[in-house]
């Protein structure tokens, strides 16, 4: 029999933990494992993804989400209930007593969060032991759940994020005619972020680091791909910094890896990161990055080897990275080389059968729990 899980998220729309929902639920063998999806809101440009799509219309944190999580489990006889994501992990929490299955909790990085991260914490600290599995996507991650929670032997698994091979494959894009698709002329040295426009992913930094870079001799281009609260105070900062001809705000792109492709380095300098997909494609599709040393990201990119790691975080030293790379083709290319290869251990089959064997583990111990409580009522 099929195991029926219900991943429950905030939204669906263009970000890291929605994408790893879609990937994750897509990739999911059809013969073992039925998937659902349950947004607690909707979301003006949601993901397209194959599979049952449930979007409620509850508020923060609403008592409406909890009771529909519990519904939605007992109408469509759900075994697991998979939280991604704040919103989504307090509500399924405070649901838990209300429905028969088991409960995954999936720490993207909300735990890393100040301000109301303190109340997410909280949350882990006072009702996480009502979880059966808590899964991580970095050490950096995993850490910071136990941190939370005031027990270091917690058990959390690791379940690194992971990229489509056949989308994040260079070869399958043209560099001349991605760029002329944007309007990028061949002879700037262009410098991509790709991500959600806000305060935690440091676009403003980036930013800064451009008014910073010669204004003569190489002809720079800054292009931020997104969209967040912060565009438009992005946009005023960069009139106000005078730097209009050098950054670009692009909104939206669909295919993040066309993009890429325009690329000759990517900056992420995150202000905290759990795991960094945004780094991890751009690896892949043998774009240089340069990155903010926090969270999980030094996971992934090792100093002078598949990137280059920020001794700290500032606008001058993301400048200095950014000049370093453009006046070394060969610190490039080895560097792209290296990343390349790195990115290739984040496969999707392995970490989908790595869930799906939690999954199996979670379910087998239910029914030999049922099993224990039936022969208890039957004595």
């Amino acid at each position: 029999m099929k195991i029926r899980v219900l991943h429950v998220i905030d939204h669906l729309g263009y970000g890291g933990a929605p994408f790893v929902v879609k990937n994750v639920v897509e990739r999911m063998p059809a013969d073992q494992v039925e998937s659902y999806i349950c947004a607690l809101r909707p979301n003006p440009r949601p993901l397209p993804v194959d599979a049952p799509v449930i979007t409620l219309k509850s508020g923060k944190y609403s008592l409406a989400a909890i009771r529909a999580i519990a519904s939605i489990c007992k109408e469509r006889g759900i075994d697991i209930v998979h939280a991604h994501l704040q919103k989504a992990v307090i509500s399924s929490l405070l649901a838990r007593p209300r429905f028969a299955g088991t409960l995954v909790l999936h720490e993207h990085g909300p735990i890393f969060r100040d301000g109301t991260g303190c109340v997410y914490r909280w949350f882990f600290r006072r009702f996480g032991s009502r979880a059966d599995a808590i899964l991580a996507n970095s050490q950096a991650a995993a850490a910071a759940v136990k941190q939370a929670m005031g027990d270091p032997h917690v058990p959390v698994a690791v379940v690194p994020n992971f990229i489509d091979f056949e989308r994040f494959d260079p070869d399958r894009y043209d560099r001349d005619t991605v760029r002329e698709s944007l309007g990028l002329a061949k002879d700037r040295f262009v410098v991509g972020f790709v991500g959600r426009l806000d305060r935690a992913k440091g676009v403003d930094l980036l930013v800064d680091a451009a008014a910073k870079l010669p204004r003569e001799g190489k002809p720079w281009c800054i292009y931020l791909v997104g969209d967040g609260p912060e565009k438009g105070p992005l946009a005023d900062r960069i009139r106000r910094l005078r730097v209009e001809r050098t950054v670009v705000l692009a909104g939206l792109h669909e295919n993040s890896a066309a993009v890429m492709r325009a690329f000759d380095a990517v900056v992420v300098p995150s202000r905290r990161e759990a795991f960094g997909i945004a780094a991890l494609e751009a690896m892949r599709m043998q774009v240089p990055v340069i990155a903010s040393p926090v969270g999980g990201l030094p996971e992934l990119i090792h100093d002078g080897e598949t990137g280059i790691l920020l001794p700290r975080l500032g606008a001058e030293t993301i400048a200095q990275a950014i000049r370093r790379l453009a006046q070394d083709e060969r610190l490039r290319e080895k560097l792209s080389r290296n990343a390349f290869e790195f990115a290739g251990r984040f496969d999707g089959g392995r970490v989908v059968q790595q869930i799906v064997e939690i999954y199996q583990r979670l379910t087998a111990s239910k029914k030999r729990e049922n099993g224990t409580q039936g022969q208890t009522r039957g004595a």
